[in-house]
């Protein structure tokens, strides 16, 4: 009886395999997009920036592999003339370089979200008297029934390459992170309608 008890219970905890999503569908495909920031987009490199107003623009489209690219984003805008970014420094101006790729690594049907990271990533920053690039990539999830695109990267995965009058708040040792949530929308339809995006693994 003790047997036939250790069985059962070892055959309950023991987890069903997962197999990665190798096929990833976009509806439409391809769909031409456009975000906008909801809240404060933050780029935290020794000193927290912080946006208020942010927006993106580019194509989500369906793929093929595991990882896979399955948005482009053309340039990010960060910052506006009325709604500067903001440091304890001073105004903060971002200079992003295109484009900026959605790599999608895993889905969750049950939830809706793809999970991947923003690869390209590259932010020249001016504040102050503090110039400074940092690239890389950041950790990244889309959520089809929101349309919402979270940034939220961890250290290590972006990196300063260079800092010019920055003393020894940002230098080459330290490791940015971004973060942020854009609501994502087909090009040129209501706010509320987003495109989807699934993983499967036929």
């Amino acid at each position: 009886m003790a047997t036939t008890t250790c069985l059962a219970f070892g055959l309950a905890v023991v987890p069903a395999s997962a197999n990665p999503s190798t096929t990833w569908t976009a509806n439409p495909n391809p769909a031409a997009i456009s975000g906008v920031s909801s809240g404060s987009t933050s780029l935290t490199a020794g000193v927290p920036l912080v946006c208020t107003q942010s927006s993106l623009q580019g194509s989500m489209f369906s793929a093929v592999g595991n990882p896979a690219t399955v948005a482009t984003l053309g340039t990010p805008t960060f910052g506006s003339t009325t709604s500067p970014c903001q440091s304890v420094l001073g105004g903060a101006t971002f200079t992003p370089t295109a484009p900026w790729r959605f790599v999608a690594q895993d889905h969750n049907p049950a939830t809706g979200v793809t999970t991947g990271y923003l690869e390209g990533v590259q932010l020249s920053v001016a504040v102050s008297f503090c110039r400074f690039t940092t690239a890389g990539k950041a950790s990244a999830t889309y959520r089809s029934s929101t349309g919402v695109l979270s940034v939220n990267s961890v250290p290590g995965e972006l990196a300063v390459t260079s800092a010019l009058g920055c003393g020894t708040t940002i230098t080459t040792s330290t490791l940015p992170v971004l973060k942020g949530n854009f609501l994502i929308k087909i090009l040129g339809t209501s706010t509320s309608t987003a495109p989807t995006l699934t993983g499967s693994n036929p």
